[in-house]
């Protein structure tokens, strides 16, 4: 489980998030939505350990992340971010084998190769391998560098639980391949692990989320099950729009209407 208790961030006198007490359990698809400046990429970054500076406490499995090392916590937390150029030629599947770094000290071993070619195999990247990364679409970018993060916490460590943070994983894909990632990303979760990941699309939230959790400005304003947490007032509360949400008979869940 990861537990974050009483959080408070700011930033040059600016708060940017306040009092956020929040539960991530494991062997469920946990979404953030909130409009743009919301916190929700600084409540990713704090919860994985990349901002330091904060009030509150952060907690893995009732173990303070101020207690865990770098290198421990590289072995069984991920983290996609937004915004993952690469500023120089490297083949797929080298980039893909960072992921496995923090697993080995000098050079990857057999078990590290047939990690990557199992998680290649299982994403359908194969053909993709051999390429330069920064010649393929945003698209395959982004499938890739999703292969990397689930390739650095692919080992399931005993009395451990493992932690996936995706920011906007979801962004530069058509549909077809958004639906296909979030059903990926279901088919990986277990209950060993936790995965937390920021979208913009409500919609994607009803239709695959296990628990949603609304910020505005700062602050959790909601948080639950998707039909709970998604409904007209909440959402025009914090995206200050307007929707309907409407039942489709033979349809598990709801949509929203704009």
């Amino acid at each position: 489980m990861l537990k974050l208790q009483d959080i408070h961030y700011n930033i040059g006198g600016k708060q940017i998030l306040s009092n956020v007490n929040v539960q991530f359990t494991p062997g469920h698809l946990h979404m953030i939505l909130g409009p743009n400046g919301s916190g929700k990429t600084s409540l990713m970054k704090i919860a994985s350990g990349q901002i330091e500076k904060f009030q509150g406490l952060v907690s893995y499995d009732n173990l303070s992340i101020k207690e865990i090392t770098t290198a421990a916590l590289a072995t069984y937390r991920s983290y996609l971010s937004q915004q993952n150029n690469i500023p120089f030629p490297i083949k797929v599947i080298e980039l893909i084998q960072m992921g496995r770094y923090p697993h080995y000290e000098y050079q990857a071993t057999t078990k590290d190769y047939e990690i990557i070619h199992e998680i290649i195999d299982q994403l359908e990247i194969n053909h993709l391998q051999n390429r330069d990364f920064n010649t393929l679409s945003g698209g395959e970018q982004q499938r890739v560098q999703f292969a990397r993060v689930l390739a650095q916490v692919w080992d399931k460590t005993l009395g451990k639980n493992r932690f996936l943070f995706l920011d906007e994983p979801l962004n530069n894909l058509d549909i077809q391949f958004q639906k296909y990632l979030l059903q990926t990303i279901q088919k990986f979760i277990s209950d060993d692990m936790v995965v937390i990941m920021v979208v913009h699309d409500i919609n994607w939230a009803l239709a695959y989320a296990d628990k949603v959790y609304l910020l505005k400005e700062g602050n959790l304003v909601a948080q639950g099950k998707p039909t709970e947490v998604i409904t007209s007032s909440l959402i025009a509360n914090v995206f200050n729009v307007n929707v309907q949400i409407i039942n489709i008979p033979g349809q598990k869940h709801p949509i929203v209407a704009f």
